[in-house]
């Protein structure tokens, strides 16, 4: 994120330049006065910036041709299909269900995935163009923390990564597979956005889970 003293910088070398240029190409140096503004334009820069990356990149209307950053924005449903299958039974496990609540500027993403017995909270991301234009892939890497009632009986804190295909315009779906240091892995899906941001499973899964 472009803080003021970069946006200060940015000025002054641009009016540096400027007034180099002109020196160079003989012509009249503005006087003094014309840096009496300065406080004013970086106010006004640093201002739009802030409001550019937290609220005005995500409108459909910059998309596309001045953005080229997908809005994943909002709370999503998800589904794990684990590739586990239990050795006593021979069984593969169960979908899990649960939220991906997704908070986003244009520098920055924060994903928490909720679930009944467990929270995933990234560590690290990208968000990578593929060949075609309108195609991108989310990687993450995510810590996961299971309830503490469950630590050292059937599950323990443990990382993992996903890549996730961003499908549709406006964004309807991202599709992919995750794998862990466990030694698991299986597919993902998020799907079923709303606007609202949730902070735990419970609140989700009341509001939007049937």
């Amino acid at each position: 994120m472009l803080t003021r003293l970069h946006i200060s910088s940015f000025v002054a070398l641009t009016i540096g330049v400027w007034l180099i240029a002109l020196w160079v190409q003989g012509l009249p140096v503005l006087s003094a006065e014309f840096v009496k503004p300065f406080g004013i334009v970086v106010g006004a820069i640093a201002l739009t910036v802030t409001l550019f990356n937290k609220y005005f990149w995500s409108l459909r209307i910059f998309q596309g041709w001045y953005v080229k950053r997908p809005n994943i924005k909002g709370t999503w449903k998800v589904e794990l299909k684990s590739s586990w299958v239990d050795p006593e039974t021979g069984e593969q496990k169960e979908p899990i269900n649960g939220y991906a609540v997704v908070r986003q500027t244009l520098t920055s993403l924060s994903l928490r995935l909720l679930t009944e017995e467990s929270r995933s909270v990234l560590v690290a991301y990208s968000i990578d163009q593929q060949e075609e234009d309108d195609l991108f892939k989310l990687v993450g890497v995510y810590r996961n923390e299971p309830k503490i009632e469950l630590q050292g009986v059937r599950s323990e804190i443990h990382h993992g990564s996903f890549a996730l295909e961003i499908h549709g315009s406006p964004i309807e779906e991202l599709d992919g597979h995750y794998w862990t240091d466990r030694a698991t892995k299986g597919g993902m899906k998020m799907h079923s956005r709303v606007k609202e941001l949730y902070s735990t499973y419970d609140q989700a899964h009341r509001e939007i889970g049937t």
